[in-house]
């Protein structure tokens, strides 16, 4: 299958599994995706997720070989399977790495962008090619590249479609950490297992509240803690770090 997924103490892993194509992706696979996701977004024993590719490479974008033909109906449909990988993607409310080796390009970029949390390579190669296909950006590149970038840094990187190392990308801020490229799936392993041991509940609201903030005034923000505060104060989670904190021993949280 072009991608796996491989569950271990609550921390899915899951693989764009092409390493023979730099892992670029397909149809099956941007219909296989969304599919896997919503499987970890329905099971409760998974508390964090860590996006990979097998081989030696995150992603190659999208496959040129599919590109064009079919007239603009086809087109039009190959978006819409685009878009829902990509909603599937940014939606899943549990805490996603993105661990980030070799070529990281077009939607392949997108994709670590709509991640959490970016590990990556020193001498990873990130691109928006777009230019150098004759397409617009599409995944949301322009969208999440100018949120995490600002407008006048992220259209220098997209109108010049140059490759950005990931020692730049982590200057920039566009990457969370670096690690050698032996140790970049081991080290977001090692993270998500320890967001899987968390109050994942808090976790995962804080995620909703991140998502919320680009489009709300402050006083929205402040309106939705008022719903989610007195929810978590019900929690599994909140007794047990509190009563760990007054009995002071390490808290054992469910995600409940």
């Amino acid at each position: 299958m072009p991608i796996t997924m491989h569950v271990e103490g609550g921390v899915a892993t899951v693989t764009l599994d092409r390493p023979e194509k730099k892992n670029a992706l397909d149809k099956a696979m941007r219909i296989e995706l969304p599919r896997v996701l919503q499987q970890v977004q329905d099971d409760v024993a998974i508390r964090a997720v860590v996006l990979t590719g097998g081989g030696a490479d995150f992603c190659a974008g999208a496959d040129v070989r599919e590109m064009g033909g079919g007239g603009i109906a086809d087109s039009m449909v190959r978006v819409e399977i685009l878009h829902r990988m990509m909603r599937g993607l940014a939606r899943t409310d549990i805490p996603v790495i993105a661990a980030v080796r070799g070529v990281c390009i077009g939607v392949g970029w997108s994709m670590a962008l709509a991640c959490d949390y970016i590990v990556a390579a020193p001498d990873a190669r990130f691109q928006f090619a777009f230019r150098q296909v004759g397409l617009a950006p599409d995944g949301g590149a322009v969208q999440l590249l100018s949120r995490n970038l600002g407008p006048i840094r992220a259209k220098e990187l997209v109108f010049s479609g140059r490759f950005v190392s990931g020692e730049e990308a982590a200057r920039l801020g566009l990457v969370s950490e670096l690690v050698g490229a032996a140790d970049v799936v081991i080290r977001a392993q090692a993270l998500a297992a320890d967001w899987a041991s968390a109050a994942t509940l808090s976790l995962r609201l804080a995620k909703r509240q991140f998502a919320a903030a680009a489009t709300q005034s402050y006083e929205d923000a402040l309106a939705a803690e008022i719903v989610m505060q007195p929810l978590m104060v019900s929690s599994d989670d909140f007794r047990e770090g509190t009563g760990a904190f007054r009995e002071k021993r390490k808290p054992q949280f469910r995600g409940q």
